[in-house]
């Protein structure tokens, strides 16, 4: 049995009464997903290279909490964004960030984000701290989403306050003026909203919306902030795991497409990986290609996906000893975890951006930043292995097949994963590369167009001998090395480089 038919009978365990996928969509996901088992590591393009998709630069983006990001990254005294984090995210010039991101999206009240900061309203915002006022509103957040290059993504709050639910028609009309004010800010210069997501997470937890309540609700929102942007773009929220017992996932998530098939075409998964062997990154790109299967089968001809929550999960349940786990969610193998999602989503056209969780530092978990007792901010290894994607990235993603090895028996069955990426003249190739081996391994790249041809390369990558390394104490343990060389591909296309351990890395090419 190969890894794609595993994988799937481990979603089905998962999701209990899934259907799974017919032939055709199952050859999809295969052809897009699979790594294929091979005595040597390496990556393969057709003879004639064939550009499947193109990255834009929301493809890296990030989930910003707005509570932990005023606790961890606002500075009170100067009443602005630290800084150091204002240079940190330049480099992701053009990434959306996602306010007020998670929960506590769905008890915020817009008003209490604007106005004079010093009369914004002291009130319960999530249930692990007490009550506090917005200081980092909607006002200040566009400031620095405008700072760093950035574009906005608003979560709508389509449930209430904390703790109490508020009728629609209240929360219809309190959309539609926070839209207006968005746009009157755009009108003035700040950046223009790129979408409006319709809550979060309203099916699991506390809240076990049916798919029915959800679509009438989000129906009603989005029409009234539609009257106030009539080309607003919106996102639903889809259901990730079978957190309801009268539905499957995919049961809910069609309810869902088709119950706002008129207003809605592209949606939002969140994936939290490695929590146990089942969730690989294997598995939830699975789903994802599920639910782009599923909104095609519900009339959507062109669903667009965007992973609006994803980070490498925390083993076990969050009971007494969960806080032991912190470290595993922002080292180096969270890096090469996060690294491999953004790699194989590479080969979806309709998963257009990764939103990170989250923006943060060391006093909880998923910190993209670290900081010291002198309250400096230095990167996390997760943020490294993002920039060494990030800074090397090319418009066009090449169809490709890997091969690899499993010798590190990793949860996702393979040493390695890669894919390829040119510009439009075919004259600058990138190769990216996630290696889980602890040992240093070679990589095959075949790009049979390339065949006698010479390149100049550089060569970047994070890597460390212990995948458990992280920057929480030391804050260059885990850092970028570049290497420049040359790169001869022989009469077939071959050319082979050396992957480090735990490695995320990029191969920049520039034909000679």
């Amino acid at each position: 049995m190969n890894v794609v038919r595993i994988s799937l009978i481990m979603l089905l365990l998962v999701c209990g009464s899934c259907k799974p996928l017919g032939a055709a969509d199952e050859l999809y996901c295969k052809n897009r997903l699979s790594i294929m088992a091979g005595e040597n590591n390496s990556i393969t393009t057709s003879s004639k290279p064939e550009v499947t998709r193109s990255l834009n630069s929301s493809f890296f983006s990030f989930n910003l909490e707005w509570v932990d990001f005023q606790q961890d990254l606002w500075d009170a005294k100067r009443m602005e964004v630290k800084p150091a984090v204002v240079e940190w995210l330049r480099p992701f010039a053009g990434a959306a960030y996602r306010y007020p991101g998670g929960t506590g999206s769905n008890h915020l009240k817009w008003t209490d984000t604007v106005g004079d900061i010093n009369m914004r309203p002291v009130r319960p915002r999530v249930d692990w701290l007490g009550p506090i006022a917005p200081y980092f509103g909607f006002d200040e957040y566009l400031e620095f989403v405008d700072k760093v290059g950035g574009q906005p993504w608003i979560v709508l709050n389509i449930y209430g306050d904390y703790g109490r639910e508020i009728d629609s028609a209240v929360l219809s009309k309190e959309a539609a003026d926070w839209a207006r004010y968005a746009a009157k800010r755009a009108e003035e210069g700040r950046p223009k909203v790129l979408r409006w997501e319709l809550g979060n997470e309203l099916d699991r937890g506390r809240t076990l919306w049916p798919p029915g309540k959800y679509t009438k609700i989000s129906d009603h929102v989005s029409s009234a902030v539609r009257e106030a942007i009539p080309k607003a773009t919106f996102v639903a929220m889809l259901q990730d795991w079978p957190a309801q017992k009268a539905l499957t996932t995919p049961e809910y998530n069609r309810q869902v497409m088709t119950g706002l098939a008129k207003r809605v075409n592209e949606y939002a998964h969140h994936f939290y990986y490695e929590e146990a062997r089942w969730n690989s990154v294997m598995n939830r790109m699975e789903l994802a290609c599920q639910s782009i299967n599923n909104a095609k089968k519900s009339g959507i001809r062109q669903p667009t996906l965007w992973i609006t929550e994803h980070a490498r999960g925390t083993p076990g349940e969050r009971g007494a000893d969960w806080k032991r786990h912190w470290p595993k969610t922002a080292n180096l193998e969270a890096a090469l975890i996060t690294a491999e999602a953004y790699i194989a989503a590479t080969q979806f056209p309709e998963i257009q951006g990764l939103f990170l969780h989250s923006l943060g530092t060391t006093h909880g978990p998923w910190p993209l930043f670290n900081s010291t007792k002198t309250q400096s901010i230095h990167p996390s290894a997760v943020y490294w292995g993002l920039r060494v994607l990030r800074d090397s990235m090319l418009p066009n993603v090449l169809v490709s097949r890997t091969y690899s090895r499993n010798n590190e028996k990793s949860i996702g069955d393979h040493d390695v994963r890669a894919t390829i990426l040119t510009d439009e003249t075919f004259q600058k190739y990138v190769v990216w590369s996630v290696n889980r081996y602890g040992l240093s391994t070679k990589l095959s790249v075949n790009i049979p167009a390339l065949a006698g041809r010479n390149g100049s390369t550089r060569f970047t990558f994070i890597a460390d001998s212990n995948k458990e390394a992280n920057n929480y104490a030391s804050s260059d343990r885990v850092s970028p090395q570049t290497q420049v060389s040359t790169l001869t591909f022989n009469a077939d296309g071959i050319a082979v480089i050396e992957l480090p351990p735990y490695s995320v890395s990029s191969l920049q090419i520039n034909l000679q």
